[in-house]
């Protein structure tokens, strides 16, 4: 059966053409029917009945069929964890029970099982099958011509953490496009293979995206910091230590978040009169 035949490493929609209590046949479009184990087909479902289903490849190079949901589907993008790691390349577990594999000419870093990798499914050498790829800086989406209209400055996006920089931490934007976190934007660490939410920067004429994980403006900044600190306070009892002149490390350290946007904030909520501000520190009016 050719990969043209279906649209294989995604959801097919087909007509069950065989159901018993063994086997389970669907009619995706191909040269041959696709094996679906049964005891996957959703109860009440009869032969002719029309199913979704997740097709791909099996280690013999079968085509299967699940109703199992994996977390990412061809060209698309993931953070998945390793387990196994052989001669031959790695295994990650991505929702199905079968693992996806990378070959070794595909893995960017060594790993161990338990961490985590991040990934681009793909088809195969042979064309016939899905594989992962940790290797891929040319394969990201090209922005889309209306970007500009579509990805406006502080759109709120996803991002997955994929590597490092002289001037930041590198991302995924919305398991499409390749983008990047600034040194001197980031308040806190960060890992490869952690996803965050984040917002739209700036669109650069590359074809890149500059990512910030705090919106931008001080109007957008200081609403998203009030909540920050305002938790804080919270969780600390109602009083922080901190104040106009403590250090930018220490406010960084503990609120994440800059000193210029932590004295616009204070400042706001001091006139909203949600705080005051005392000699050594802040204190949340109840």
């Amino acid at each position: 059966m050719l990969i043209s035949d279906m649209n294989i490493g995604n959801f097919n929609s087909g007509k069950i053409v065989l159901l018993t209590a063994k086997a389970c046949f669907i009619d995706l479009g191909g040269d041959e029917d696709v094996f679906l184990p049964p005891h996957e087909v959703p109860e009440g479902a009869k032969k002719g009945d029309e199913l979704e289903v997740f097709v791909y490849n099996t280690s013999a190079d079968e085509i299967r069929a699940t109703t199992e949901k994996p977390y990412a589907v061809m060209g698309e993008f993931a953070s998945l964890e390793v387990t196994d790691v052989t001669d031959f390349g790695m295994f990650l577990d991505w929702g199905l029970q079968k693992d996806l594999f990378v070959p070794k000419r595909n893995i960017r870093v060594e790993l161990k099982p338990g961490e985590m990798a991040v990934v681009k499914v793909v088809t195969d050498y042979a064309g016939k099958g899905v594989i992962g790829t940790c290797q891929f800086d040319d394969l990201f989406d090209e922005l889309p011509e209306d970007a500009a209209d579509t990805l406006k400055v502080n759109k709120q996006i996803e991002l997955i953490v994929f590597g490092f920089s002289r001037l930041g931490v590198r991302v995924i934007v919305d398991s499409k496009y390749s983008g990047m976190l600034y040194s001197n934007e980031i308040f806190e660490n960060l890992r490869i293979g952690e996803q965050h939410s984040g917002y739209i920067k700036k669109i650069r004429d590359d074809g890149l995206i500059d990512a910030a994980l705090q919106p931008q403006g001080f109007v957008a900044a200081t609403k998203d910091a009030s909540g920050v600190i305002l938790d804080a306070l919270e969780s600390a009892g109602g009083f922080l230590p901190l104040h106009d002149k403590s250090s930018a490390d220490a406010i960084k350290k503990q609120l994440l978040m800059s000193k210029k946007v932590f004295k616009k904030t204070i400042g706001g909520l001091y006139r909203e009169k949600k705080i005051v501000i005392e000699e050594e520190g802040i204190r949340l009016l109840r």
